[in-house]
C-alpha cells in the first residue's frame, strides 16, 4: 500500500493443469532444457488488508478487516514474438485475511519456454459452483461467495474517537450524530478481467529464464473504496472514509449496502474533491455505485503494478 501522494522440480509435469497452445512454429530448439524454465502464480493480498492506519487518511479514520474474501482465477500469458499462450481455467475463493505468508500458489508449470513473456492476465470473477479453493480458507467461505455470486466479500470497521456520522450533502454540523466506530459487511457481484499486467516500473508481464524459476504475484488491494479518484494507473490518490459514516442513515453503527443504494453520489463524493470520472462499468448515481465501481479495480500485479485493460465479467 503507498501512501496518498498528498499525504503519504523441473521435469515434465503431465498432470499439471496448464497447457500450451503454441501458434506458431517454435524454434528447432524449444523443448530443450536449456531453453525452458518454469514458472509460478501467487495470489497476495495487499498489505492494506492487514488494516490502515489513520496517517493515511485525509479525513482521520482508521481502517481494520475482520473478513475479505475473494473470487480469483483464469490465470493467462502471451508472447507477442511466437504466438505462444498459456492458460489456466482454474478458479479458486481465497481468504486474504489470513493468507499464508508467500500467498497462495494457485498456478505453477514446468517446460515454459524461455524469454519474454509480454502479457500476463487474471479474473476476479462472480464465484460459481465448482471453485477451488486453498487453505486456511474454508468450505464455508467458498460456499458463502458461490451460493451469493460474488467476486469479493469483506467485512470491517472505520474508527475515529471524535467521528461523527452526518446526514449526507447537509452540512449543518448541529444534525451529526457522534460515531466513533462504523461497521460494514459488504457482498459484490464485481466480476472483472484484468489484462496488460506491468510492473509499478511499467514492465510488462514477465521473464522465464533458461532453465531457472519466475514467481509472478497477481496481487489484490484493500483501499480503493476510499479513493479520491478512479485509479487506472499510478495511484496518485487521497483517501477519505467519511462516506461509510454518513451512510449510516439510521445511526445504528453499521452501514449496509441498501443504505448506500440511497445516496446519490453527489451528496458523499463531491468535486473537486473527488474525480470520479473514470468509472469504465457504468455512471456512479448512488455512493453504492462507487463502491462497486472501485471494487473493479482491485486487481494489481507485482505489488502496485497495475493490469490496466479491465471488462466487467457477467
Amino acid at each position: 500500500m503507498r501512501k496518498a501522494v498528498a499525504m503519504m522440480n523441473t521435469g515434465k509435469n503431465h498432470s499439471t493443469r496448464w497447457f500450451v497452445a503454441i501458434l506458431a512454429t517454435l524454434p528447432m530448439m524449444a523443448g530443450c532444457s536449456e531453453d525452458v524454465g518454469s514458472l509460478q502464480i501467487f495470489v497476495e493480498p495487499e498489505d492494506s488488508i492487514g488494516g490502515i492506519g489513520s496517517e493515511y487518511f485525509e479525513d482521520g479514520w482508521a481502517v481494520s478487516y475482520d473478513e475479505f474474501l475473494v473470487s480469483v482465477g483464469n490465470a493467462r500469458a502471451a508472447r507477442t514474438d511466437t504466438n505462444e499462450t498459456l492458460k489456466d481455467a482454474s478458479a479458486f475463493v481465497l481468504d486474504l485475511k489470513r493468507a499464508p505468508t508467500s500467498g497462495y500458489l494457485i498456478a505453477e508449470m514446468n517446460d515454459v519456454s524461455a524469454g519474454a513473456w509480454h502479457r500476463f492476465g487474471f479474473d476476479l470473477p462472480n464465484a460459481k459452483s465448482g471453485m477451488k479453493t486453498l487453505a486456511p480458507t474454508t468450505a464455508a467461505d467458498v460456499d458463502m461467495l458461490v451460493q451469493n455470486g460474488y467476486s469479493l466479500y469483506f467485512e470491517g470497521a472505520i474508527e475515529k474517537a471524535d467521528g461523527k456520522s452526518c446526514p449526507p450533502g447537509d452540512p449543518d454540523p448541529a444534525k451529526c450524530v457522534a460515531a466513533p466506530k462504523v461497521t460494514f459487511r459488504w457482498g459484490l457481484a464485481a466480476g472483472t478481467s484484468f489484462d496488460d499486467c506491468a510492473t509499478v516500473d511499467g514492465i510488462a508481464g514477465f521473464a522465464i529464464p533458461a532453465g531457472g524459476a519466475t514467481q509472478i504475484k497477481p496481487t489484490i488491494h484493500g483501499d480503493h473504496w476510499f479513493f479520491n479518484d478512479m485509479t487506472a494507473g499510478a495511484e496518485i490518490v487521497e483517501r477519505r472514509a467519511q462516506y461509510i459514516a454518513d451512510c449510516d442513515l439510521n445511526h445504528d453503527g453499521e452501514t449496509t449496502l441498501e443504505e448506500l443504494k440511497q445516496v446519490s453520489a453527489a451528496e458523499v463524493f463531491p468535486s473537486p474533491m473527488y474525480d470520479l470520472s473514470g468509472s469504465f462499468s457504468g455512471p456512479i448515481e448512488t455512493a453504492y455505485d462507487y463502491v462497486l465501481a472501485q471494487a473493479r479495480t482491485l486487481g494489481d500485479f507485482q505489488g502496485d503494478g497495475e493490469c490496466p485493460t479491465r471488462k466487467v465479467l457477467p
